[in-house]
């Protein structure tokens, strides 16, 4: 099987740390997942909070779309044959002029090696004027910033983190992207987002990939194979998911969501949203 991204690409990523714009969908595809999603809002309200962190067991449409064969080739490219699915996160920002995402580094609180690849897919627009992602090329080698849990109401981060230290950011760019069409990045990265002030919601999804190989700091979790094989056994392998939000799909999210709370959560006054709901 050949390559599905360029040399020149896959250096880019590694010495950058970013790749952007890469397609994932068509724009007329990318539009009937966020009919889908809409359709889950509008009959579940009560379930809002489950889309923020592990969706991909909670909506059998968002694993389906983690494994799609030509997304995997992309990033088969990057972390090699054997690939877990760690996450699928969903971030909505309003067009309040406020919801935004202070400077930080995902690896602060996400205790992955070597590197998770982040896949920040547009589902829908995604331009300067919603708010999109402004990385800073190269910084996925710097050292690890200080952070600080913040109380910003206004934040779309799990714990409205943001880097206390002095950085350089004049080098950020960015990244625009149209439905369909996605930013894949180092975790370690630097990266932020402004405010939302174009009229229409911002809906963006994360997805985690990681090679099988990746070790976890700290306790045990849990992931989801989506192509090869795991002979490592880092990961708690997670169960596809069955329809949408089933009682089964919930109870397995909720465990997940258990399991990474006394990481990315550790000593915070924060929680997943996904276990107060």
């Amino acid at each position: 099987m050949g390559k599905a991204l360029s040399d020149i690409e896959i250096r880019q990523f590694r010495d950058e740390g970013f790749l952007s714009p890469v397609t994932f969908l068509d724009e007329s595809e990318a539009g009937d997942y966020l009919k889908r999603l809409e359709a889950f809002e509008a009959a579940h309200p009560d379930l809002a909070g489950k889309l923020d962190f592990k969706a991909n067991l909670l909506l059998d449409w968002i694993d389906g779309l983690a494994r799609r064969e030509y997304i995997l080739d992309i990033i088969e490219d990057l972390v090699g044959p054997d690939i877990l699915n760690w996450n699928a996160t969903f971030r909505f920002k309003k067009p309040d002029g406020r919801a935004h995402a202070a400077w930080h580094q995902d690896s602060m609180y996400i205790k992955l090696k070597p590197f998770l690849v982040i896949a920040w897919l547009a589902v829908s627009a995604a331009s300067s004027r919603h708010g999109c992602l402004k990385v800073i090329p190269g910084s996925h080698r710097w050292k690890l910033l200080e952070h600080a849990e913040g109380d910003d109401g206004d934040s779309i981060l799990s714990r409205a983190q943001y880097i206390t230290e002095n950085f350089d950011d004049s080098t950020a760019v960015e990244a625009e992207l149209k439905p369909g069409q996605a930013c894949l990045f180092n975790h370690r990265i630097i990266h932020a987002s402004g405010p939302n002030v174009s009229g229409e919601r911002r809906v963006g999804l994360l997805i985690d990939y990681l090679p099988t190989s990746a070790e976890k700091e700290g306790p045990r979790d849990s992931a989801m194979l989506v192509r090869g094989k795991d002979t490592f056994g880092h990961f708690d392998l997670e169960e596809p998911p069955v329809g949408e939000a089933t009682a089964q799909n919930i109870a397995q999210q909720r465990r997940a969501l258990e399991m990474i709370t006394s990481t990315m959560y550790e000593g915070s006054s924060f929680t997943p949203k996904g276990l107060a709901s």
